[in-house]
């Protein structure tokens, strides 16, 4: 997809024929609908008041041996701190950041050949009501003017004419499902699982499982995103397109943030039904549940051992809190730091903060090659990007990353689920398919509003 907008008017920003950008800060007007301005196949990021959309594509940032090679990362990052940068915005308006964003869902396998991409456009509503447009042309030419005060006042229009008025898509029907793992083989999975912790071959493991879900008709991303803002206000929705379609979430869980020398991980380990009732297999109280104060546990440690060599100061709470959502509850802890400055004076970008913590204990394990190696084990095939970094880092290095969970890849009118629970010494089978039940409708109940989920009974690899 090529994006052009606003009047093709060329600035000086660049003349070694590379790329280089603009951004415009945008005249008050009615805010465009970011799903809708997305697309199918656009990327969105809306996190609280922030909105991010991306279209088209300037520039790829390979990284050959993902998130494991470390020379890549390293070019990555200086490639986009090199992409020459006229602002137009800020100084009017205060805005933070940069506005050169490079945007990815990157593979739970590290070492999975991905990358990042530089949209050639991107709009950004701020918390406080400012907006904005970035232009990134990949040659350096037709770039719009920044100080035509006419330049803004074009590219709004642009932005207004996406609107939807149409209602809300009746939701197809028949919904086929068809688990990639039966009930039972998962809870025999989980069981040897278990057995392993028991043996001392290593503390924790993430097991997932993905379930095919088919529609009568292509899944309209633009409604499913709206529906699923309302369903969960507190996560941060993403769209991102893939190799294997349109990967959508809405996550609870950031990875990592990074603005200026300040650094941010909020991870999440330990769940239960949000409306509890005494029929649920699930702890009534996540506070007293020993397995599930155990296995959040064991994640805060691990991205506390990741990050105190980098800080100069590191806060991390005694106690977990509950973070209640649409369906499910969690155990999180908010952990906060200040970045201590390396030899040249700098400190790690979001993305070499992204390389060093993924994959957290909570969608791994502990030890971590161990847990990988069981997991590769247990599980039916690669997970792809579910549960991997999903997110973006601008030009100056900082960047906001969620973990890719509560998400699926979209295809047509074709879509994979997947869910996983973390295995410690205190963890019940039968309880582990049960939070995987959990977690499946907190995705259905977007994609899919009104219509029964269930694995029960339905054999694998075949439709009910």
């Amino acid at each position: 997809m090529t994006t052009r907008v606003g009047p093709a008017v060329t600035t000086s920003a660049s003349d070694t024929g590379g790329p280089a950008a603009v951004r415009v800060l945008l005249p008050a007007g009615p805010r465009p609908d970011p799903f809708v301005l997305a697309g199918g196949t656009g990327i969105v990021f809306v996190d609280g008041g922030r909105v991010l959309v991306g279209l088209g594509r300037a520039v790829t940032l390979e990284l050959p041996g993902g998130l494991d090679d470390r020379p890549a990362v390293d070019a990555a990052a200086a490639a986009l701190a090199a992409i020459p940068f006229e602002d137009g915005a800020s100084a009017s308006s205060g805005s933070h950041g940069h506005g050169v964003l490079a945007f990815a869902a990157l593979p739970f396998d590290r070492s999975s050949r991905s990358e990042l991409v530089v949209p050639e456009l991107v709009y950004c509503s701020e918390d406080d009501g400012t907006e904005w447009v970035t232009i990134v042309s990949a040659d350096g030419s037709g770039l719009p003017d920044v100080t035509d005060p006419g330049t803004g006042a074009a590219l709004r229009r642009c932005l207004d004419e996406s609107s939807d008025d149409r209602p809300d898509a009746v939701v197809p029907s028949p919904v086929r499902l068809r688990p990639r793992t039966s009930d039972r083989d998962f809870t025999n999975a989980v069981a040897g699982a278990v057995d392993a912790i028991h043996r001392g071959e290593l503390s924790k493991v993430v097991l997932a499982r993905a379930v095919d879900v088919h529609l009568d008709r292509p899944v309209d991303i633009p409604r499913l995103l709206a529906r699923w803002r309302a369903l969960e206000p507190a996560c941060t929705l993403f769209s991102v397109p893939t190799g294997a379609g349109q990967f959508v979430g809405a996550s609870p869980e950031l990875l990592v943030e990074r603005v200026g020398d300040r650094v941010t991980s909020r991870p999440l380990a330990g769940t239960t039904d949000r409306d509890h009732d005494a029929a649920s297999a699930l702890p009534a109280s996540l506070a007293d549940s020993p397995k599930d104060t155990e296995e959040h546990r064991l994640v805060v440690d691990a991205i506390r051992a990741e990050l105190a060599p980098l800080a100069s100061t590191l806060t991390v709470p005694d106690r977990p809190e509950l973070v209640h959502l649409h369906t499910i509850t969690h155990l999180g802890t908010t952990i906060d730091g200040t970045l201590r400055p390396e030899p040249a004076g700098t400190v790690p970008s979001a993305l070499h903060l992204v390389a060093r913590l993924h994959p957290t204990p909570a969608v791994g394990g502990v030890p971590r090659r161990e847990a990988i190696e069981w997991i590769a084990r247990l599980e039916t095939g690669p997970r792809g990007t579910y549960a991997g970094p999903v997110g973006y880092m601008d030009a100056a290095g900082d960047g906001r990353w969620m973990v890719g969970i509560r998400a699926l890849t979209v295809d047509g009118a074709d879509a994979v689920l997947t869910a996983g629970v973390g295995i410690v010494a205190g963890s019940d089978p039968a309880t582990e398919l049960a939070e995987t039940g959990l977690k499946f409708r907190a995705v259905f109940d977007a994609l899919a509003p009104g219509v029964a989920f269930t694995t029960d009974q339905v054999p694998a690899g075949r439709t009910p």
